[in-house]
């Protein structure tokens, strides 16, 4: 039981537009659980960055169950709309907090719009919590490069600019609460 079962973490991420007009940054994702590799680059898939490193960093102290009807997911497509709202094509699996492990299983890849998806039968890990944690931070840390690196946003959407600043508020008092 070990992070061995599951790895997370950045192939290559990028702004679709322009820097300082894109809000998310978007890439390929590497995640492999027990030996089963769900993404990868070379696969054709494009992953939100950003907006993915959020959701999982609600993770850590929360439980998620999978439901693709119902949920955005874990890993999101992002479609191209503006930070987390409504793309189908997503990751999931249900995440239970069980004393120092952290209980994986359910996981389900939606890989089009009209919910067709692969579901991992069978797929079902324990990670011991600490181990978990350092795997989701790191994502984190690693996603919020690009935007430290970047040039300042440029926002004129009223909107947009309160949905920006809550995603970072948001965001970066979950990294500081458990880097």
């Amino acid at each position: 039981m070990g992070s061995q079962n599951f790895i997370i973490n950045i192939e290559n991420q990028k702004w679709l537009f322009n820097e300082q007009e894109d809000l998310c940054s978007h890439g390929e994702i590497y995640l492999n659980v027990d030996g089963t590799i769900i993404t990868q680059t070379g696969m054709d898939e494009e992953w939100g960055i950003s907006e993915s490193a959020l959701a999982l960093l609600r993770t850590l102290d929360k439980e998620y169950i999978c439901d693709i009807e119902n949920e955005e997911g874990l890993i999101l497509h992002g479609c191209g709309t503006m930070l987390m709202l409504g793309c189908p094509i997503s990751i999931h699996w249900t995440i239970n907090h069980i004393g120092e492990n952290v209980v994986l299983k359910d996981f389900v890849k939606v890989i089009s719009t009209d919910q067709k998806a692969i579901y991992y039968e069978g797929l079902h890990i324990e990670v011991n919590e600490n181990e978990y944690r350092k795997q989701i931070v790191s994502f984190a840390l690693q996603a919020k490069e690009l935007f430290n690196k970047s040039s300042e946003k440029i926002i004129s959407n009223e909107f947009e600019r309160s949905m920006y600043t809550d995603f970072w508020t948001e965001y970066n008092h979950l990294l500081n609460k458990y880097k």
